[in-house]
């Protein structure tokens, strides 16, 4: 196996005014400046047959638009968008469509299209970057969130605020971190890949400065702790999952809170030594797409296509990338029943359709589970889309 990796700066160039997104749903809020750069970090794997490129990105999503066929036209032939969901960064989407986005600001020279085209840059530099690498997969726990569902008499009560001295247990967590390492073939480092399930809203609607949130944060944590590692943000199954101190308005719990979920993850990295956790990845990679027609949740005589798909790399690491906001619930019950060893989720990968809450959290209500402008597809399809991928896996 091969791999290489690269970090592109996609921070609007004019950020004075960029619209931001994550608390609106349109070009109406516009940014004061920056708090911290965002960026696209890109990890391509060459199998020899198969070329894939998975894109961390500090954005609230990204549809995949004009990207793959122009990554096929570099000789790449999957890509992986996988936003971390941060709620301070410029907008891309419509998130009161499937699949909706903005590509008309600002007007001469859109962000959208510069954006992608940044995208495409680092896919390239990390393409021609591959070398001979080994991999290890560790797993460990970070206690940075907690359920914001509260179930009283059979309904739910959103607790969004109401945790900061974490002695509430609302609902479903999963603490689990898990870590992807990938190391030179001298064993030099080269890109560490942590997945955990946790909203990106540590600053709430107030703040006017575009920023990565924790991510960032955490990111640029374990930059200083491992210069020659790339670290990367892959967000998990967190549609019903918030930081305890959430929507704040400053930067100090973003600090803190990035602060420790990289002092989790580092310790979980240096574990990782002397064939710890090798992979074999002999039986090289895969991409199964899988395509689902569904109803519409607010009209069912609508319908829309999702494309999601599972990304295998050898034999004992797997992933589900899905294009919106899973429920944590779906995350815990495909780790449990998946029959490889490492299988891990990743949401808002690919494009954004809403929220996939389970039937059950349908049925007790709640933001993101029966109600709010993101729900956009059948209650049932987050369950049928863990149901189909662990089909793949079996196979």
């Amino acid at each position: 196996m091969r791999a290489g990796v690269a970090k592109i700066d996609i921070t609007p160039q004019a950020p004075v005014g960029a619209f931001m997104t994550g608390y609106t749903a349109g070009p109406d809020m516009p940014a004061a400046g920056v708090h911290d750069p965002l960026y696209a970090r890109t990890l391509v794997l060459d199998d020899g047959s198969i070329k894939i490129a998975l894109v961390a990105l500090d954005l609230i999503g990204l549809n995949p638009g004009r990207l793959p066929a122009l990554a096929r036209s570099e000789g790449i032939d999957h890509v992986l968008l996988a936003a971390t969901h941060t709620h301070g960064g410029p907008l891309v989407l419509n998130l009161y469509e499937p699949y909706g986005e903005f590509r008309n600001w600002p007007e001469g020279n859109p962000y959208l299209t510069w954006a992608e085209e940044q995208i495409l840059a680092g896919i390239c530099a990390a393409r021609d970057a591959t070398e001979p690498v080994a991999m290890a997969v560790g797993r460990g726990t970070a206690d940075i969130g907690f359920n914001r569902r509260q179930l009283i008499d059979g309904k739910v009560e959103m607790v969004w605020h109401q945790n900061h001295d974490r002695s509430h247990d609302w609902g479903p967590v999963d603490r689990e971190v898990a870590v992807w390492r990938i190391d030179r073939a001298d064993g030099g480092p080269l890109a560490l890949l942590a997945n955990y399930a946790c909203h990106p809203v540590v600053m709430g609607r107030d703040n006017a400065l575009l920023t990565a949130d924790f991510p960032g944060a955490t990111m640029d944590r374990l930059e200083t702790a491992f210069p020659d590692a790339l670290p990367f943000f892959l967000q998990g199954g967190c549609g019903d999952i918030d930081p305890y101190i959430d929507v704040q308005e400053d930067f100090a719990a973003v600090e803190s809170q990035g602060e420790e979920l990289a002092q989790s993850i580092a310790e979980i990295y240096r574990g990782l030594k002397d064939g710890a956790g090798a992979l074999e990845v002999a039986s090289g990679l895969s991409w199964h797409e899988i395509k689902q027609t569904c109803a519409r949740f607010f009209n069912p005589d609508q319908v829309s296509e999702l494309a999601y798909g599972v990304l295998r790399v050898g034999r004992d690491l797997a992933f589900l990338a899905l294009p919106g906001e899973p429920f944590v619930e779906l995350q815990l019950d495909l780790k449990a029943r998946s029959p490889v060893q490492h299988t891990f989720l990743l949401g808002y990968t690919n494009g954004y359709c809403g929220y996939f809450p389970t039937v059950q959290a349908n049925r007790e209500g709640g933001y993101g589970a029966d109600s709010g402008g993101t729900m956009h597809v059948e209650p049932k399809v987050g369950e049928e889309m863990v149901e189909k991928a662990l089909e793949v896996l079996q196979a």
